[in-house]
């Protein structure tokens, strides 16, 4: 006999979790398709598991599971941060990364679910916690168990919170009566694909990675220099799409006061961001979910930001970078923003790393750089 999913939910209250639901953990063939035209489209970014399998059955995930919990935990407030009331040059990062990294507080209001559950039913049946890391079609299992929509820019849109969620799943070896699947979709206004500066949803339900913001925020290595403007003052991630959707508007907070605290500023100067010591950075930007890319690639995207901004008082530290830096991927970026600004002292300091830069690919993006492109 299945437990019923009123229960279920009941406990997952009483839990601290109020989007909770539960679908069966039959394998989701009907998403085969979908995934193979992503691979043969180049759509699928080094962070997602290659093998279909994984995705699509969470027997391979835990033997012998047979139902889903899954929750949308709110991570941040909709509404923007007051101005820093400062002139230096600042940056945006998109809510998911301000507070605590959201897979602690997933993880932990999901063991709470699952104590809640062993205290009701046996306290020894198998289970498995899965957040974002998963290989799972999270999204999929959610709008399956009945938490949401899915939005043109595949975001999954939860009634209460919007697309400002990080969800979760709870694989459990007993059976739960499941939710009914949302059916629907989003309005299919389009708004979010007019807004994407680069067109990373080219079509509905259809992202490219390879062009959208958060993802590339997220790359290490040689931002793409074409879609450096593009990027205007993006740190960390990006939250366009999602604020161009009619159903993120009047949404409610996130009643955990862990996910408004700016472990990470909305807006954070970039001239600190550039200095920061790594002892800083573990007990600041550490502890959120931006944590795990580390500095150099955060510090990228700042100097990035400086490009774009084009504040003349960016071409010390800028200058500072360029010279200085032991990171060639720091270096050629600086010399992007130099070039950019393109004050006499932002030329002059092109013209002496032109003379004197040990790296060619550094090299290459100075003479770019003074060339204007």
């Amino acid at each position: 006999m299945a437990i019923s999913r009123d229960i279920l939910k009941e406990l997952a209250l009483e839990a601290g979790v109020d989007q909770a639901g539960v679908t069966t953990a039959k394998p989701l063939t009907y998403m085969k398709e979908r995934l193979e035209k992503r691979n043969k489209e180049n759509r699928v970014t080094p962070f997602e598991e290659s093998d279909a399998s994984l995705r699509l059955d969470p027997g391979r995930q835990l033997k012998k599971a047979r139902s889903i919990i899954t929750v949308a935990v709110p991570y941040a407030p909709p509404d923007h941060p007051a101005p820093n009331g400062k002139s230096e040059p600042a940056g945006e990062v998109a809510r998911c990364a301000r507070g605590l990294d959201y897979h602690i507080l997933v993880e932990e209001l999901s063991r709470k679910v699952v104590e809640k559950l062993k205290q009701e039913i046996n306290p020894t049946f198998a289970y498995r916690i899965l957040c974002d890391r998963s290989p799972l079609l999270e999204r999929e299992l959610t709008r399956n168990s009945g938490l949401g929509l899915i939005g043109e820019n595949c975001t999954l849109i939860n009634p209460i919170y919007g697309s400002y969620t990080a969800l979760g799943t709870i694989l459990v070896d007993v059976d739960i009566e499941p939710d009914q699947p949302e059916d629907g979709f989003c309005q299919k206004c389009g708004k979010c694909r007019e807004a994407c500066p680069t067109g990373a949803l080219a079509a509905p339900y259809i992202i490219n990675p390879n062009l959208c913001l958060s993802y590339l925020t997220q790359a290490p290595g040689i931002f793409p220099r074409e879609l450096r403007p593009l990027l205007g003052r993006q740190v960390y991630g990006c939250d366009i799409c999602q604020e161009s959707c009619p159903l993120n508007r009047d949404i409610t907070s996130s009643p955990f006061p862990e996910m408004a605290f700016s472990y990470f500023p909305a807006e954070p100067l970039l001239m600190p961001l550039l200095r920061i010591t790594q002892k800083e950075y573990k007990s600041t930007i550490g502890l959120t979910s931006a944590g795990w890319r580390g500095k150099t690639t955060l510090q990228r995207n700042a100097v990035i930001a400086m490009g774009n901004i084009k504040d003349p008082s960016s071409v010390r530290s800028l200058t500072a970078l360029l010279e200085n830096d032991p990171r060639p991927v720091i270096r050629a970026h600086a010399a992007w923003a130099l070039g950019r600004i393109r004050t006499e002292k932002a030329l002059f300091a092109l013209e002496k790393s032109d003379q004197n830069e040990p790296e060619a690919d550094v090299r290459a993006e100075t003479k770019a750089a003074l060339e204007g492109r």
